[in-house]
Protein backbone atom coordinates (compact mmCIF):
# COMPACT_ATOMS: atom_id res chain seq x y z
CA UNK A 1 0.00 0.00 0.00
CA UNK A 2 1.28 3.49 -0.97
CA UNK A 3 3.13 5.66 1.85
CA UNK A 4 0.51 8.79 2.67
CA UNK A 5 2.25 11.93 2.04
CA UNK A 6 3.01 13.33 5.19
CA UNK A 7 2.49 17.00 4.12
CA UNK A 8 -1.12 16.05 3.20
CA UNK A 9 -1.85 14.21 6.83
CA UNK A 10 -0.91 17.40 8.01
CA UNK A 11 -2.63 19.47 5.89
CA UNK A 12 -0.02 22.09 5.27
CA UNK A 13 2.37 22.93 1.81
CA UNK A 14 5.67 21.79 1.48
CA UNK A 15 7.32 25.69 2.04
CA UNK A 16 5.66 25.21 5.70
CA UNK A 17 7.35 26.52 8.75
CA UNK A 18 8.60 24.64 11.59
CA UNK A 19 5.79 26.51 13.50
CA UNK A 20 3.10 25.87 11.15
CA UNK A 21 4.06 22.21 11.04
CA UNK A 22 4.13 22.16 14.60
CA UNK A 23 0.61 23.87 14.69
CA UNK A 24 -0.54 21.77 12.78
CA UNK A 25 -0.02 18.67 14.73
CA UNK A 26 -0.91 19.61 17.80
CA UNK A 27 -4.49 20.85 16.66
CA UNK A 28 -4.57 17.70 14.37
CA UNK A 29 -3.76 15.11 16.97
CA UNK A 30 -5.96 16.79 19.86
CA UNK A 31 -8.42 16.39 17.16
CA UNK A 32 -8.27 12.51 16.77
CA UNK A 33 -6.95 11.61 19.85
CA UNK A 34 -8.56 8.67 20.92
CA UNK A 35 -9.16 9.40 24.54
CA UNK A 36 -11.47 12.68 22.85
CA UNK A 37 -13.37 10.21 20.86
CA UNK A 38 -14.44 7.68 22.73
CA UNK A 39 -15.98 5.25 20.47
CA UNK A 40 -14.64 6.32 17.66
CA UNK A 41 -12.79 3.07 15.95
CA UNK A 42 -10.92 4.91 13.00
CA UNK A 43 -9.89 7.72 15.87
CA UNK A 44 -6.85 5.41 16.81
CA UNK A 45 -5.89 4.50 13.29
CA UNK A 46 -6.15 8.55 12.68
CA UNK A 47 -3.91 9.24 15.21
CA UNK A 48 -1.01 6.64 13.94
CA UNK A 49 -1.03 8.60 10.41
CA UNK A 50 -0.58 12.27 12.38
CA UNK A 51 1.66 11.19 14.58
CA UNK A 52 3.76 9.47 11.88
CA UNK A 53 3.59 12.10 9.45
CA UNK A 54 4.90 14.48 11.93
CA UNK A 55 7.83 11.99 13.48
CA UNK A 56 9.12 12.83 9.55
CA UNK A 57 8.37 16.41 9.36
CA UNK A 58 9.89 17.54 12.56
CA UNK A 59 13.21 15.97 12.02
CA UNK A 60 15.52 18.37 9.42
CA UNK A 61 17.50 14.66 8.40
CA UNK A 62 13.82 12.98 7.48
CA UNK A 63 12.31 15.92 6.35
CA UNK A 64 14.92 16.33 3.96
CA UNK A 65 14.92 13.16 2.23
CA UNK A 66 11.52 12.52 2.24
CA UNK A 67 11.33 15.66 -0.15
CA UNK A 68 14.13 14.65 -2.15
CA UNK A 69 12.93 10.46 -2.36
CA UNK A 70 9.85 10.87 -1.14
CA UNK A 71 10.51 7.96 2.04
CA UNK A 72 12.88 8.39 4.60
CA UNK A 73 15.08 6.00 3.68
CA UNK A 74 14.35 3.18 6.88
CA UNK A 75 12.67 0.26 6.41
CA UNK A 76 9.99 -0.51 8.62
CA UNK A 77 9.93 -2.77 11.56
CA UNK A 78 7.22 -4.85 11.76
CA UNK A 79 7.47 -6.20 14.41
CA UNK A 80 8.76 -3.38 16.81
CA UNK A 81 7.69 -2.80 20.05
CA UNK A 82 6.77 0.09 22.09
CA UNK A 83 9.01 2.86 21.64
CA UNK A 84 12.26 3.08 24.01
CA UNK A 85 10.06 2.14 26.49
CA UNK A 86 9.56 4.99 29.35
CA UNK A 87 6.11 7.05 29.32
CA UNK A 88 4.54 4.95 26.59
CA UNK A 89 4.68 1.91 28.64
CA UNK A 90 3.05 3.52 31.66
CA UNK A 91 0.82 6.45 30.12
CA UNK A 92 -0.29 8.44 27.39
CA UNK A 93 -0.96 12.20 27.75
CA UNK A 94 -4.02 11.77 29.14
CA UNK A 95 -2.92 9.45 32.08
CA UNK A 96 -3.99 6.38 30.81
CA UNK A 97 -2.90 3.23 30.08
CA UNK A 98 -1.69 2.59 26.04
CA UNK A 99 0.28 -0.33 26.05
CA UNK A 100 -2.78 -2.36 24.06
CA UNK A 101 -3.27 0.42 21.84
CA UNK A 102 0.25 1.88 21.09
CA UNK A 103 1.19 2.54 17.40
CA UNK A 104 4.45 0.52 18.45
CA UNK A 105 7.23 0.65 14.92
CA UNK A 106 3.69 0.48 12.57
CA UNK A 107 3.72 2.10 9.33
CA UNK A 108 0.50 3.78 8.42
CA UNK A 109 -0.56 3.07 4.93
CA UNK A 110 2.07 0.11 5.02
CA UNK A 111 4.83 2.73 3.75
CA UNK A 112 8.30 3.49 3.73
CA UNK A 113 8.19 5.03 7.19
CA UNK A 114 7.98 4.07 10.63
CA UNK A 115 6.42 6.27 13.91
CA UNK A 116 9.76 5.71 15.69
CA UNK A 117 11.88 8.05 18.70
CA UNK A 118 10.53 8.66 21.93
CA UNK A 119 6.97 9.28 22.92
CA UNK A 120 8.21 11.43 25.66
CA UNK A 121 9.66 13.55 22.89
CA UNK A 122 6.51 13.45 20.75
CA UNK A 123 4.26 14.36 22.99
CA UNK A 124 6.02 16.86 24.72
CA UNK A 125 4.14 19.78 23.33
CA UNK A 126 0.59 18.57 22.99
CA UNK A 127 -1.14 19.04 26.56
CA UNK A 128 0.99 21.32 28.79
CA UNK A 129 -0.03 24.08 31.39
CA UNK A 130 -2.16 24.20 33.86
CA UNK A 131 -5.96 25.35 34.77
CA UNK A 132 -7.66 22.23 32.96
CA UNK A 133 -4.58 20.13 32.80
CA UNK A 134 -4.55 20.92 28.85
CA UNK A 135 -2.50 23.74 27.77
CA UNK A 136 -3.66 24.25 24.34
CA UNK A 137 -0.93 27.28 23.76
CA UNK A 138 -1.92 30.37 21.48
CA UNK A 139 -4.02 28.75 18.57
CA UNK A 140 -7.62 28.11 18.00
CA UNK A 141 -8.84 25.59 20.62
CA UNK A 142 -9.70 26.23 24.31
CA UNK A 143 -10.22 24.31 27.42
CA UNK A 144 -12.71 24.02 30.52
CA UNK A 145 -13.53 22.11 33.16
CA UNK A 146 -16.74 20.30 34.24
CA UNK A 147 -18.33 18.20 36.93
CA UNK A 148 -20.93 15.61 35.86
CA UNK A 149 -22.57 12.92 37.73
CA UNK A 150 -22.00 9.62 38.39
CA UNK A 151 -24.63 8.09 36.81
CA UNK A 152 -24.34 9.97 33.46
CA UNK A 153 -20.52 9.19 33.79
CA UNK A 154 -21.63 5.22 33.79
CA UNK A 155 -24.80 4.82 31.92
CA UNK A 156 -24.49 8.10 29.41
CA UNK A 157 -25.91 11.41 29.22
CA UNK A 158 -25.92 15.00 28.64
CA UNK A 159 -25.09 17.80 30.40
CA UNK A 160 -25.70 21.27 30.13
CA UNK A 161 -23.43 23.94 31.74
CA UNK A 162 -22.18 27.77 31.20
CA UNK A 163 -18.23 28.19 29.96
CA UNK A 164 -16.49 31.14 29.54
CA UNK A 165 -14.49 30.73 26.99
CA UNK A 166 -11.43 32.96 25.71
CA UNK A 167 -12.34 34.34 21.98
CA UNK A 168 -10.01 35.57 19.46
CA UNK A 169 -11.32 39.47 19.38
CA UNK A 170 -13.04 39.73 16.16
CA UNK A 171 -12.07 43.35 15.99
CA UNK A 172 -8.47 43.48 15.86
CA UNK A 173 -8.58 39.86 14.88
CA UNK A 174 -6.31 38.69 17.93
CA UNK A 175 -3.63 41.34 17.13
CA UNK A 176 -4.55 43.27 20.75
CA UNK A 177 -4.02 46.44 18.00
CA UNK A 178 -6.07 49.15 15.71
CA UNK A 179 -3.32 50.85 13.77
CA UNK A 180 -1.25 52.03 16.08
CA UNK A 181 -3.17 52.26 19.19
CA UNK A 182 -4.74 49.64 21.14
CA UNK A 183 -7.85 47.59 20.46
CA UNK A 184 -10.73 49.82 22.29
CA UNK A 185 -13.11 45.86 22.16
CA UNK A 186 -9.82 44.35 23.91
CA UNK A 187 -7.74 46.93 25.00
CA UNK A 188 -4.77 45.18 24.16
CA UNK A 189 -5.60 41.97 25.39
CA UNK A 190 -6.60 40.40 21.95
CA UNK A 191 -9.54 38.23 23.29
CA UNK A 192 -12.54 38.74 25.35
CA UNK A 193 -13.96 36.38 27.59
CA UNK A 194 -17.24 35.11 26.47
CA UNK A 195 -19.89 33.30 28.67
CA UNK A 196 -21.88 30.76 26.58
CA UNK A 197 -24.52 27.73 27.62
CA UNK A 198 -24.03 24.17 25.91
CA UNK A 199 -25.29 21.38 25.97
CA UNK A 200 -22.84 17.99 25.34
CA UNK A 201 -23.60 14.35 25.36
CA UNK A 202 -21.57 12.03 27.73
CA UNK A 203 -20.75 8.88 26.66
CA UNK A 204 -20.88 6.00 28.67
CA UNK A 205 -17.92 5.11 31.03
CA UNK A 206 -15.96 7.82 30.60
CA UNK A 207 -13.44 8.22 34.06
CA UNK A 208 -12.61 11.45 35.96
CA UNK A 209 -9.50 12.51 33.87
CA UNK A 210 -11.42 12.01 30.41
CA UNK A 211 -11.60 14.98 28.02
CA UNK A 212 -14.23 15.48 25.79
CA UNK A 213 -13.86 17.57 22.38
CA UNK A 214 -16.65 19.98 21.72
CA UNK A 215 -16.10 20.83 17.97
CA UNK A 216 -16.61 24.68 16.80
CA UNK A 217 -16.71 25.94 20.39
CA UNK A 218 -12.87 27.22 20.82
CA UNK A 219 -11.27 30.77 20.74
CA UNK A 220 -12.55 30.84 16.80
CA UNK A 221 -15.33 28.87 14.97
CA UNK A 222 -12.37 26.69 13.75
CA UNK A 223 -11.48 26.00 17.26
CA UNK A 224 -12.66 23.23 19.65
CA UNK A 225 -13.38 23.31 23.21
CA UNK A 226 -11.89 20.10 25.42
CA UNK A 227 -13.66 19.45 28.41
CA UNK A 228 -11.72 18.35 31.58
CA UNK A 229 -14.27 15.53 33.24
CA UNK A 230 -14.75 15.49 36.80
CA UNK A 231 -17.02 12.34 38.29
CA UNK A 232 -19.02 13.33 41.31
CA UNK A 233 -18.84 10.66 43.90
CA UNK A 234 -21.63 8.12 44.50
CA UNK A 235 -22.91 7.99 47.95
CA UNK A 236 -23.17 3.98 47.98
CA UNK A 237 -21.55 2.74 44.67
CA UNK A 238 -17.44 2.92 44.03
CA UNK A 239 -15.86 2.98 41.24
CA UNK A 240 -12.36 0.94 41.10
CA UNK A 241 -11.38 1.37 36.60
CA UNK A 242 -14.07 -0.54 34.82
CA UNK A 243 -15.63 -2.35 38.09
CA UNK A 244 -18.13 -1.49 40.84
CA UNK A 245 -17.68 -2.58 44.48
CA UNK A 246 -20.45 -1.85 46.72
CA UNK A 247 -21.59 -3.01 50.68
CA UNK A 248 -24.63 -5.00 50.82
CA UNK A 249 -26.27 -5.57 54.90
CA UNK A 250 -27.55 -9.14 55.55
CA UNK A 251 -29.27 -10.62 58.55
CA UNK A 252 -28.02 -13.24 61.07
CA UNK A 253 -30.06 -15.78 59.80
CA UNK A 254 -29.80 -14.86 55.75
CA UNK A 255 -26.03 -15.39 56.61
CA UNK A 256 -26.43 -18.49 58.49
CA UNK A 257 -29.00 -20.40 56.89
CA UNK A 258 -27.89 -18.93 53.34
CA UNK A 259 -30.56 -16.57 51.29
CA UNK A 260 -31.46 -15.51 47.74
CA UNK A 261 -30.79 -11.73 47.94
CA UNK A 262 -31.26 -8.55 46.11
CA UNK A 263 -28.07 -6.87 45.02
CA UNK A 264 -28.24 -3.31 44.05
CA UNK A 265 -26.30 -2.69 40.59
CA UNK A 266 -25.45 0.58 38.03
CA UNK A 267 -28.01 -1.58 35.78
CA UNK A 268 -30.81 -2.64 38.25
CA UNK A 269 -31.20 -4.76 41.23
CA UNK A 270 -29.61 -8.79 40.65
CA UNK A 271 -30.97 -11.25 42.74
CA UNK A 272 -28.16 -13.29 43.97
CA UNK A 273 -28.07 -15.89 46.09
CA UNK A 274 -25.34 -16.12 49.20
CA UNK A 275 -24.33 -19.79 50.76
CA UNK A 276 -25.37 -20.78 53.92
CA UNK A 277 -22.28 -19.71 56.57
CA UNK A 278 -21.25 -16.44 54.83
CA UNK A 279 -18.93 -14.51 57.05
CA UNK A 280 -19.35 -10.66 57.51
CA UNK A 281 -16.95 -9.20 55.16
CA UNK A 282 -16.84 -11.86 52.50
CA UNK A 283 -16.97 -10.88 48.56
CA UNK A 284 -18.63 -12.02 45.64
CA UNK A 285 -18.82 -11.42 42.34
CA UNK A 286 -21.42 -10.51 39.65
CA UNK A 287 -20.00 -11.35 36.51
CA UNK A 288 -20.44 -7.87 33.60
CA UNK A 289 -22.71 -5.89 36.12
CA UNK A 290 -19.60 -3.02 36.06
CA UNK A 291 -18.93 -0.04 33.59
CA UNK A 292 -18.93 -0.95 30.04
CA UNK A 293 -15.05 0.34 28.54
CA UNK A 294 -15.38 2.04 25.05
CA UNK A 295 -11.56 1.90 24.35
CA UNK A 296 -11.68 -2.34 24.96
CA UNK A 297 -15.19 -3.16 24.48
CA UNK A 298 -15.37 -4.82 27.32
CA UNK A 299 -17.57 -4.89 31.01
CA UNK A 300 -16.48 -4.74 34.10
CA UNK A 301 -18.13 -6.71 37.06
CA UNK A 302 -19.83 -5.54 39.81
CA UNK A 303 -18.14 -6.87 43.68
CA UNK A 304 -20.28 -6.67 46.95
CA UNK A 305 -19.42 -7.35 50.09
CA UNK A 306 -21.33 -8.68 52.59
CA UNK A 307 -21.77 -7.20 55.64
CA UNK A 308 -23.62 -9.01 58.92
CA UNK A 309 -25.50 -6.65 60.79
CA UNK A 310 -26.93 -7.82 65.15
CA UNK A 311 -30.30 -7.07 65.51
CA UNK A 312 -30.39 -3.97 68.24
CA UNK A 313 -33.59 -5.18 69.52
CA UNK A 314 -33.34 -6.84 72.95
CA UNK A 315 -35.80 -9.03 74.10
CA UNK A 316 -35.91 -12.12 76.42
CA UNK A 317 -36.79 -14.57 73.20
CA UNK A 318 -34.11 -13.42 71.28
CA UNK A 319 -31.48 -14.37 74.56
CA UNK A 320 -32.11 -17.97 74.52
CA UNK A 321 -32.32 -17.69 70.78
CA UNK A 322 -28.26 -16.14 70.69
CA UNK A 323 -27.52 -18.55 73.49
CA UNK A 324 -28.61 -21.88 71.41
CA UNK A 325 -26.50 -20.15 68.47
CA UNK A 326 -23.33 -19.73 70.91
CA UNK A 327 -23.61 -23.15 71.37
CA UNK A 328 -23.07 -24.15 68.11
CA UNK A 329 -19.23 -22.96 68.07
CA UNK A 330 -16.79 -25.18 68.19
CA UNK A 331 -14.38 -23.36 69.37
CA UNK A 332 -13.00 -20.27 71.12
CA UNK A 333 -12.43 -17.86 68.31
CA UNK A 334 -10.18 -16.10 70.40
CA UNK A 335 -8.28 -18.56 71.34
CA UNK A 336 -5.37 -18.22 68.66
CA UNK A 337 -4.83 -14.54 69.20
CA UNK A 338 -1.81 -13.22 71.48
CA UNK A 339 -1.92 -11.75 74.99
CA UNK A 340 0.33 -8.79 74.98
CA UNK A 341 3.71 -8.15 73.14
Amino acid sequence: MAMKDPYEVLGVSRTASDAEIKKAYRRLARKSHPDVNLGDAGAHKRFQEIAAAYEILKDPRKKERYDRFGETGEAPEPSAGPPRGGPWAQQGPFGRDFRKTSPGGGTPGGGGFRWSGDVSDLFSDLFSGGGAGIGLGEDEDAAAAITIPFRDAVLGGTVSFSARIPRRCSRCRGTGHLAKAACPACHGSGSLVETESLTVRIPAGVDTGARIRVPGKGRTENGDLYLAITVEKHPYFNREGDDIVAEVPVTVPEAYLGAEIEVPTVKGPVRARIPAGTASGQRFRLKGRGIENLRTGTTGDHYYRVRVVVPTVQTEEGRHLVEALGKLYARDLRADLPRGL
